[in-house]
C-alpha cells in the first residue's frame, strides 16, 4: 500500500500564530512544534480553539497572523464517518484518490486499506448497510488511503463503545506504523491520549498556551494494557493532566 518512494517528512511548525473568532482571542503569537513522524494529543477544555488549530493547519481556517511550516497534503479523520451514503465503501475511499492514481490503481489502493481495517469483505456495501464501528473504520481506510504526510484526528474515537474504541485505536496505530504520517489528535479522553500519542501536550487558558507536556506509554504494551491497566509513570501523568484541565 506504500507509494513508490518513501516519504520525507518535516516537523511541523506552528509560529506565532494569531487567531480570533468574533471577540474571542483563541491565540495570541502561539508557537508549537510537532514531531515528524509521531502522533501528538492534544488536551483543551471543550470550545477552547483545538479544533481551529486543526482547521489552520489543514487551510480549512486561515489565521489572523502568524505562519505554520512543515505542511504537506493532509488527511483529516473526524468523529462521524462522514461516508456519501449513495456510494460503496469501495467508492467512498477511492473519490479523494481518483483523480491522482487513476481508475484501476485507485480502485486496488482502496481494496489495499479495506482489507487493512478488516473490511474487504464490505467494499462493495452501502453504508447504510454497516455498522457504526464499520463505517468508522472506513473513514480510516479513506484518510491512509490519500497519501497525506499529516493526519488531523479531531475525537476520531469518541463516539464508540470501550472494546470497539481500543480496535480502532489499534487499527490507527497499526496503520501509522506502516504508512508514516505526523499525526495530531484532538481527545478529551485522557487514557485514549496516553495510549495512543508519543506525546500529550495540555493547552489552557484564554488565549491558549501550552501549560503541561507528558511523553505517552511505551507501544510495545498492548493497546487495552496502555488504556486500561497503564505503567506507574502514565498514571502519575494522567493524575496531573486530569488536574491541569480541572484548573483550566
Amino acid at each position: 500500500m506504500k507509494e513508490g518512494r518513501e516519504k520525507v517528512l518535516e516537523n511541523l511548525q506552528v509560529n506565532n500564530l494569531w487567531l480570533k473568532r468574533g471577540s474571542h482571542q483563541i491565540f495570541s503569537d502561539f508557537s508549537i512544534v510537532f514531531e515528524a513522524g509521531k502522533v501528538t494529543a492534544l488536551l483543551a477544555a471543550s470550545g477552547s480553539g483545538k479544533t481551529s488549530l486543526l482547521d489552520c493547519i489543514a487551510g480549512l481556517l486561515q489565521p489572523d497572523g502568524g505562519s505554520i511550516r512543515g505542511v504537506g497534503p493532509v488527511s483529516y479523520l473526524f468523529q462521524e464517518p462522514r461516508l456519501l451514503p449513495w456510494y460503496s465503501l469501495k467508492k467512498n475511499v477511492m473519490l479523494p484518490i481518483e483523480s491522482r492514481f487513476g481508475k484501476e490503481a485507485a480502485n486496488q489502493r482502496s481494496l489495499g486499506f479495506l482489507e487493512a481495517v478488516e473490511l474487504g469483505e464490505k467494499a462493495d456495501s452501502l453504508p447504510g448497510h454497516c455498522s457504526g464501528g464499520q463505517r468508522q473504520r472506513c473513514a480510516i481506510a479513506r484518510a491512509f488511503a490519500f497519501p497525506s504526510t499529516i493526519l488531523l484526528m479531531d475525537e476520531a474515537f469518541q463516539a464508540q463503545d470501550i472494546k470497539l474504541k481500543l480496535h480502532l485505536m489499534e487499527l490507527t496505530e497499526k496503520l501509522l506504523e506502516q504508512e508514516k504520517r505526523t499525526a495530531l489528535l484532538v481527545t478529551h479522553d485522557v487514557s485514549e491520549a496516553l495510549a495512543l500519542a508519543h506525546n500529550v501536550v495540555v493547552l489552557a487558558g484564554s488565549p491558549l498556551q501550552v501549560v503541561g507536556e507528558f511523553e505517552g506509554a511505551l507501544k510495545n504494551l498492548a493497546m487495552s494494557q496502555r488504556y486500561i491497566r497503564p505503567e506507574a509513570s502514565l498514571t502519575r501523568s494522567r493524575e496531573e493532566i486530569l488536574k491541569l484541565l480541572c484548573e483550566s
